[in-house]
């Protein structure tokens, strides 16, 4: 069954939602199973529609919760570049001292996990 999904996702056009699907299901499978980690999706453009329910401008796709660290990760593939507003979240994250990382691939998101 998961061979299959692999197949899936990797024939289907690939897209920043097939990106933070394969990091949700990574991480869910690897670090939430073990009670080692929180990942938080972030649905701000599925609720682009409803403003009223937007989480945050700008706000980042993922929010990771591991012991003593706080990762927000905005999800971009190929030449995708931030919006402004992400670019703003981005500083004010930083600027209260938390890891804001560009993550353009599984295996980024992977390595920054395991970091």
């Amino acid at each position: 069954m998961i061979e299959n999904q692999r197949k899936k996702i990797a024939t289907s056009r690939f897209s920043e939602n097939t990106l933070q699907l394969e990091c949700i299901a990574w991480f869910r499978n690897e670090y939430e199973r073990y009670k080692k980690g929180c990942i938080v999706p972030v649905p701000n453009e599925l609720a682009f529609k409803r403003k009223d329910v937007v989480i945050r401008d700008g706000c980042s796709d993922l929010i990771v919760f591991l012991p003593g660290k706080t990762i927000f990760a905005e999800l971009k593939v190929k030449y995708n570049k931030q919006q402004d507003n992400q670019i703003e979240f981005q500083l004010l994250v930083e600027t209260l001292g938390f890891n804001y990382y560009l993550i353009r691939s599984l295996d980024e998101f992977k390595n920054l996990i395991e970091l």
